[in-house]
């Protein structure tokens, strides 16, 4: 009888064994292939599409006054490269050093050159730190 329950008792823990190392594998090679996907090419250029400049170039046309426009960005870091360069471009800005925000403000007389101007500085700016538009506020 202990016999009988001792070869039972193997036999569960074979079969659990099994099972765990085929579930593992299984898992292994799910995420190889997820890894597949999601990850691109070394060989391929990574392309990083900001959808928020359509938006930002949206808003610019639509502004008439002294505006302050926000900026989400990943670190500190950036935020302070995104601010210096900003400053190489005659435009003032502020940080939020809890959330990283960096709030830029512009007082220029919002003429249709201008507008055209402040968005294709805007543009690169946000490609070259990768930071997000997140709105404008009037002034």
């Amino acid at each position: 009888m202990k016999g009988l329950k001792r070869m039972g008792l193997a036999a569960i823990a074979g079969f659990a064994a099994a099972s765990l190392f085929t579930k593992k594998l299984y898992d292994k090679k799910r995420q190889k292939e997820l890894d597949e996907f999601f990850l691109p090419d070394q060989d391929e250029p990574v392309v990083i599409h900001i959808e928020s400049k359509e938006d930002l170039k949206e808003d610019i046309d639509s502004l008439t006054s002294p505006v302050l426009f926000i900026f989400e960005m990943e670190s500190k870091e950036k935020a302070i490269l995104f601010q210096d360069l900003l400053s190489e471009k005659g435009l003032s800005s502020t940080i939020d050093a809890s959330t990283f925000e960096v709030e830029v403000m512009y007082n220029d007389e919002l003429t249709e050159e201008n507008k055209t101007i402040l968005y294709e500085d805007l543009s690169k700016l946000i490609q070259k730190t990768e930071a997000k538009y997140k709105g404008y506020h009037l002034k």
